[in-house]
C-alpha cells in the first residue's frame, strides 16, 4: 500500500484539492492525505465549489496540521507552494510542486488550480505505480 501526502500552507485549497483528485484516481487501498504547515479554520470556499463543479468533494475532515495525521512513513510527500519548503513531516520521497494558491495570484480560479493538479497527479500516481527500474 502506498502512502501519499499533500501539503500546503493552510490545507485550505491546493493541498485539498490534491487529495480530493488522488482519492479518486489511486487505488482504494492506498493511504492519502492532506495538511497545513498552519492550518486554515476551514475550507476555501472557492476551492469547495470548483471541487463539485468536477464532481468530487473536499476530504470529508477539516483543514489539519501534521499532528492530526496518522503515524506512518510516508512513501511521498508533495509539498503544493512557490516559496521555500517549511520543516515538513519525513518521507521516502519528497517533492515540490510550484503551484501557486487563489490567494497568491488571485487572476488564477481555483478551476485552473484543479485543472493543474489534476494533470500532476495523474503524473504521480503513473510514477508510482511503475515498477521499480533496478
Amino acid at each position: 500500500m502506498a502512502s501519499i501526502l499533500f501539503v500546503c500552507d493552510r490545507n485550505a485549497c491546493r493541498s485539498q484539492i490534491a487529495e480530493a483528485l488522488c482519492r479518486r484516481d489511486a487505488p482504494k487501498t492506498w493511504l492519502v492525505a492532506s495538511a497545513g504547515v498552519e492550518p486554515s479554520a476551514q475550507e476555501d470556499p472557492r476551492a469547495v465549489e470548483s471541487l463539485r463543479r468536477h464532481g468530487l468533494v473536499v476530504s470529508v475532515n477539516r483543514p489539519k496540521g501534521f499532528e492530526a495525521l496518522p503515524e506512518v512513513e510516508w512513501d511521498v510527500l508533495v509539498f503544493l507552494g512557490t516559496g521555500a519548503m517549511p520543516a515538513l513531516p519525513e518521507a521516502r520521497r519528497t517533492i515540490q510542486w510550484p503551484v501557486a494558491g487563489p490567494d497568491d495570484t488571485p487572476a488564477l480560479s481555483c478551476d485552473e488550480i484543479v485543472k493543474d493538479l489534476e494533470a500532476r497527479v495523474a503524473d504521480l500516481l503513473l510514477l508510482i505505480s511503475e515498477p521499480s527500474k533496478t
